[in-house]
């Protein structure tokens, strides 16, 4: 409004009263007093009008071109000249925006894959390419941080908002998130983040990026079908351009089930976010972290055909002399301190630095550290310092377990091998019943095997107590705990009351495929230190069905070391491969070599099915048994020596949950203390020392 018109409402306010004016005079002098407040923060609320754009010709071929609007807008995040591999990206994002198309792009982190991958989403929007983004994190953390990000490459760009003015508002809107604005006198509708947390572009009728909607989301949301808006002409506008960014985590990568869960969220959930007969464009930018990890999956020809993308190895040829980076990387570790030993193996380069770099060809010459001479050394000194992250990070290649031994387990093989019994029916072949029971703190896992005598078998049933009411869960969001299921006692009872119930369960009749009943034959409980161990002794003492019951611990003795078997007294305890059963100790007990019993685990399910010895997961459905088998893929087999005695351990795999393995190894420990025995086999037996009475005296 202008500031006469302010000033002449204010005037007639002020002005002197008019004597006799009537009852109408305090309604008439209230109004007029709330249309000049109306006015003055009508006033205050007015931007306009907006500049005007300082350099068309500059903005004009920008909007055509995705990297040069970021060589434009953006030099100082772009600080460094372009690597090959950013410039191929920035060009491929700009055809998937312009033509549509999906594009996976896997790249080292800080090759500035997400900012290329922001930087495009803006380009797209402000300059009217694309209507309604939708920016997908791994998590709801890293979808806020998606849009704060926006926000922080709009107000790092003085220039940018020269060029598209029309930005002013959103950026105000971002700083002052309470107040309103006005343009030319109209009420702006727009939101830095609105209710369903969208940045909303003001309503400005000539720009080309009025009214459009970025939402960021995570991979795991839950409310994004049906994603949509209408525009000012009643128009409902869908999302049209998807964009992944790291969409996976250390621990998703690890795991099938989760990266199975993401694959689907992204196919079945997100790429059906386009409208009726539309298509939906996508990026995805990411690291590839593990072999058939997400990444990995979107990058198959074979397994999307509708996805095209790339990898970009920092390394593109590695260097002809290995034999002089090793030697290279050996330098670092030699010498008292890290320092030391970095300067020896810099002086070492520095000599032979035409030979090291000979053949050598990195994507990037400015990936580099700043005491470091040169790109490929920067590399090759990751590579040597850790093999591991080299491979997955630098190189996109995933880290593929070595394995040695030939007992690693494959997610997807397992998937295919059920048995064809209904969950819970217990083959009438069976020898023996067997379960096992590992605690912990706050639910407690367990397995029932059916198992002949020769080891064949199969799993029956498994779960938790109490119930997860769920097919999918982790230890990091359990929905039922031991302690919510006997309100106001304390834990230690609360844990004796889970194994009651559980052992009641677990105790009573299991049907047979021919209708038959079974009861179980050997229950062992996992006997844990600290507080459990007490715990369950007496819950096994005082029960009633104790006489079928064992507590059991496994150790892990190293390759060499005294086994197993012929731990405790020769005379009265029972013994067999891998395990022994502690009759001499109060209470008895079962302790087990792990690593033994795992490896007798893993031959189990590599064997083929119908063969001796072969055991096969429950039910019909492949996909029934996916967190079962995402459990047993959760260690992996490695060949060790000690003292020049080689031998098996199986290591755990970070970020994963591992008790159904434990329990499924416990079950076939049950059924060994029971007799059975793979073909051919003799238990081993403990040598007992032979002895002769003193003067001869023959003992009869």
């Amino acid at each position: 409004m202008p500031d006469d018109l302010v000033d002449e409402v204010a005037a007639e306010i002020d002005g002197p009263l008019v004597e006799g004016a009537g009852a109408n005079y305090a309604a008439e002098r209230s109004a007029r007093n709330a249309e000049a407040i109306n006015a003055k923060t009508a006033a205050a609320q007015e931007i306009g009008p907006l500049p005007q754009i300082a350099n068309p010709a500059r903005r004009k071929a920008a909007s055509e071109n995705n990297l040069l609007f970021a060589d434009t807008y953006f030099k100082p995040t772009f600080y460094l000249p372009w690597a090959p591999y950013q410039r191929a990206m920035m060009n491929r994002f700009q055809n998937v925006v312009l033509s549509g198309g999906r594009e996976c792009h896997a790249v080292r982190r800080g090759g500035l894959k997400s900012t290329c991958a922001r930087v495009s989403t803006l380009w797209a929007v402000i300059n009217g390419h694309r209507r309604f983004p939708v920016l997908v994190g791994a998590t709801d953390d890293k979808a806020s941080e998606h849009r704060e990000n926006f926000f922080a490459l709009l107000a790092s760009s003085p220039l940018l908002l020269d060029d598209y003015p029309e930005m002013t508002p959103l950026l105000l809107k971002w700083r002052q998130p309470k107040r309103q604005f006005r343009l030319d006198g109209r009420l702006l509708a727009l939101h830095p983040k609105d209710g369903r947390g969208r940045i909303v572009f003001p309503d400005i009728h000539d720009s080309a990026s009025c009214q459009a909607h970025i939402a960021p989301y995570s991979v795991n949301a839950t409310d994004v079908s049906g994603l949509s808006y209408v525009d000012r002409f009643g128009v409902t506008i869908r999302p049209d351009l998807l964009v992944f960014d790291d969409v996976q985590t250390p621990q998703s990568a690890k795991s099938p089930l989760m990266t199975e869960e993401r694959e689907e969220a992204i196919t079945k959930t997100f790429l059906g976010l386009a409208g009726l007969g539309e298509k939906i464009a996508a990026i995805m930018v990411a690291t590839v972290r593990e072999h058939d990890d997400l990444t990995e999956r979107f990058l198959s020809r074979e397994r999307h055909p509708d996805w095209d993308g790339e990898k970009y190895p920092s390394i593109i040829r590695m260097p002809d002399k290995m034999d002089l980076w090793e030697t290279y990387g050996q330098k670092l570790s030699q010498g008292d301190t890290p320092t030391i030993g970095k300067a020896m193996a810099q002086e070492f380069y520095e000599t032979h630095r035409e030979s090291m770099d000979s053949g050598g060809v990195v994507a990037w010459e400015h990936d580099k550290l700043p005491d470091e001479l040169s790109a490929l050394q920067s590399l090759m000194t990751v590579r040597a310092l850790d093999l591991s992250f080299f491979r997955c990070e630098i190189q996109q290649e995933g880290e593929i377990q070595v394995n040695t031994s030939g007992l690693r387990l494959d997610a997807q093989t397992l998937l295919n091998r059920t048995s064809g019994y209904a969950r819970g029916r217990v083959p009438d072949d069976a020898a023996f019943l067997t379960a096992f029971v590992d605690s912990s703190d706050k639910v407690l896992w367990w397995m029932v095997l059916a198992v002949g005598k020769d080891l064949s078998g199969s799993i029956v049933d498994y779960g938790t107590w109490p119930d997860q009411q769920r097919p999918v869960f982790y230890k990091a969001n359990l929905a039922h705990a031991i302690g919510d299921e006997a309100p106001g006692r304390s834990w230690e009872e609360s844990f004796v009351v889970a194994h009651n119930e559980l052992e009641q369960m677990l105790c009573d009749d299991w049907q047979t495929v021919s209708g038959k009943t079974r009861q179980i034959d050997l229950i062992l409980k996992d006997w844990s230190d600290g507080g459990q161990m007490p715990l369950i002794r007496s819950q096994i003492g005082s029960s009633k069905d104790r006489n079928r019951m064992r507590a059991s611990k496994g150790f892990a003795p190293k390759p060499g070391r005294k086994p197993i078997h012929l731990w405790g007294d020769i005379h009265r305890d029972k013994s067999g491969t891998g395990w022994i059963e502690r009759r001499s100790e109060n209470p008895v007990h079962v302790q087990f070599d792990a690593n033994i019993i795992k490896s007798m685990a893993a031959r189990r399910l590599l064997t083929a099915r119908g063969a001796p010895s072969a055991i096969m997961l429950p039910g019909t459905d492949d996909r029934a048994n996916r967190l079962l088998v995402e459990h047993f893929t959760s260690e992996v087999p490695k060949e060790v020596s000690y003292d020049g005695t080689k031998g098996v351990v199986w290591v755990d795999i970070p970020y994963r949950n591992n008790d159904w393995w434990d329990c499924f190894c416990g079950c076939l420990t049950a059924a060994s203390v029971l007799g059975c025995k793979l073909s051919g086999d003799t238990a081993t037996k403990k040598q007992v020392k032979k002895f002769a009475l003193p003067g001869g005296v023959r003992r009869e």
